[in-house]
């Protein structure tokens, strides 16, 4: 167990030691703290914030327990999206396996600090996510001590049986590295098709309680506490904790617990029993086995002869981001993958006998009778979606050291700039369309209003993918020794967020000021504000083209 634990500091000192040096932040500097800490307390804020507003509203109807049960589920929904970013990459991908091999290492131990390795990481974000709000339910509820002691233990029980899952899935589909020619393709045929398993079960699964009736959700309702039925059933170590959580009795919450943490025992045996059997297979098939083509090592200049230069150069940035994991991950990926999981909770759950498609529209339209708020909306929720896209701020750090060949380029670098942010432009439209799509079929919305949003929503995005080039510019990460810490080891990618909330901002703003305003005249003012603004950043990025890269070459 010893060398479990000082195997489990090195990987952490391994990938979080020099993430300040990676992140641009010095050790020794006080800003660090600053930096960490302002971010630490504005996320923590706008939880209390959301959290409260939502408990308040829930206690005022006496159906306070569905908070339980959606942060719970919020817990593990997490865990299972950061264990799929995360889990090749830290079991896999890491530049220390190859000399983890010859050293008298047993397999479960390299395992079992790689699991801890990411269960760390997992608790960090869930700290936020999920022990402030549970923490608020128990102060605003009265809650006992027996509450915040099985409070502590869901915290830390519940990511570990999708962590152990995941990790296994992507184990087992690993352990073919060995039988493919090419590991590039086969890593990115993995991480597709874990995905694609996910989003079966989701689909599966999201509309399990579709055969509630009216009355039996207006039952659910009048009943105190009645609504937390509509969240149980899907996991059981889930429902067993929420159970635990919202029970009066002592005896029930320890048999809770106890269940629960006896199930998360039998899984982590299991893990571990198949995971000694598979994972060196991988590892080993991964590290030497089969090699990359020539056409992964290097650009095929043939393919891109003649073509013309922004599609030879537009093509390459694809391709570059589509063969390695974690930039496909990273940047690619989010943009598809995160507005179709609302779709399909829209289609699947929403669209159900209980919580009819036409209630969920009426819904939506009675929260406000002005078109131009439910138009701020649905650019806001545009704006949350494609901040996940991180094609533009890492444009120039994907190169690494190859950036400094873009002064050799014969092009200028101003060119170069504008063709490494198409691709964010057209994954950001892509996204466009899905979740305009989406609200087609939630509000059936004219024509004329879809176009509008089009158009507004794609300047945003022509602006966003600009700005976050600038900062790239500003803040290159040419030195690293893994892509894991340019997708997510790196300060910059905080600033899509950052500027998503002040679009997101502005928005609120404008429905505020313009509350009573024509929806096209209040969405012309918008696309004008922001087509002057991206003039003006694209002006600066014009302007400042050589100083920017001084930093690159």
């Amino acid at each position: 167990m010893d060398k479990v634990i000082k195997l489990t500091k090195i990987f952490l000192k391994n990938s979080f030691s020099n993430m300040d040096a990676r992140m641009g932040i010095s050790t020794k500097s006080k800003s660090k703290i600053i930096v960490y800490g302002l971010l630490f307390l504005y996320f923590a804020g706008l939880i209390i914030f959301l959290g409260y507003n939502l408990l308040d509203g829930l206690i005022a109807i006496h159906q306070e327990t569905i908070f339980v049960g959606m942060i719970l589920f919020m817990i593990f929904g997490l865990a299972i999206i950061q264990t799929i970013f995360s889990s090749i990459n830290i079991l896999y991908f890491t530049k220390d396996s190859e000399y983890l091999l010859p050293l008298p290492l047993k397999p479960y131990q390299i395992i079992l600090a790689r699991t801890n390795v990411m269960l760390i990481a997992e608790y960090v974000i869930i700290f936020l996510i999920g022990f402030i709000p549970l923490v608020m339910y128990g102060i605003l509820t009265g809650a006992g001590i027996v509450y915040y002691l099985t409070m502590i233990l869901a915290v830390i029980l519940v990511p570990i049986l999708p962590v152990l899952l995941i990790s296994m899935l992507v184990m087992f589909i690993m352990s073919f590295a060995k039988l493919t020619k090419n590991r590039n393709r086969f890593q990115l045929f993995a991480t597709l098709l874990v995905l694609a398993i996910i989003i079966a079960i989701s689909i599966s699964t999201s509309g399990m309680k579709q055969d509630l009736t009216n009355e039996e959700m207006a039952q659910m309702v009048v009943q105190a506490n009645g609504m937390i039925e509509l969240v149980k059933g899907y996991i059981p170590t889930v429902d067993y904790l929420m159970e635990a959580l919202t029970t009066n009795s002592l005896f029930t919450a320890i048999v809770e617990v106890l269940k629960t943490l006896g199930i998360t025992i039998i899984g982590f045996i299991v893990y571990m029993l198949i995971a000694q059997k598979i994972y060196f297979k991988g590892l080993v098939g991964n590290l030497f086995g089969g090699g990359a083509s020539s056409s992964n090592k290097e650009i095929n200049q043939k393919e891109y002869r003649n073509s013309k230069l922004y599609k030879s150069y537009v093509g390459k940035e694809f391709k570059n981001m589509a063969r390695n994991p974690v930039f496909l991950m990273q940047c690619l990926i989010p943009a598809v993958l995160i507005p179709i999981i609302m779709v399909v909770v829209v289609y699947a759950g929403l669209n159900s006998d209980g919580m009819g498609l036409e209630k969920i529209t009426q819904m939506v339209q009675q929260m406000s009778t002005n078109t131009f708020f439910i138009a701020c909306i649905i650019l806001g929720v545009i704006q949350f979606f494609t901040m996940f896209i991180y094609i533009s701020i890492t444009a120039i750090s994907r190169d690494g050291e190859n950036a400094v060949f873009m002064k050799y380029i014969p092009v200028s670098l101003y060119k170069q700039y504008l063709y490494k942010i198409i691709p964010n432009i057209i994954m950001n439209i892509v996204t466009i369309i899905i979740t305009l799509g989406m609200a087609e079929y939630l509000l059936n919305l004219p024509v004329i209003t879809l176009i509008a949003l089009f158009v507004v929503a794609t300047i945003m995005g022509i602006l966003q993918s600009i700005a976050m080039i600038i900062v790239d510019l500003k803040r290159p990460k040419l030195n690293w020794d893994s892509e894991y810490a340019v997708a997510k080891q790196n300060l910059n990618l905080v600033f899509p967020v950052l500027l998503s909330i002040v679009n997101i901002v502005i928005l609120v703003g404008f429905v505020y000021l313009l509350k009573d305003i024509n929806v096209y005249v209040g969405v012309g003012i918008l696309g004008i504000l922001y087509i002057i603004a991206t003039v003006i950043t694209n002006k600066y990025l014009y302007n400042k083209q050589y100083e920017l890269a001084d930093k690159i070459i």
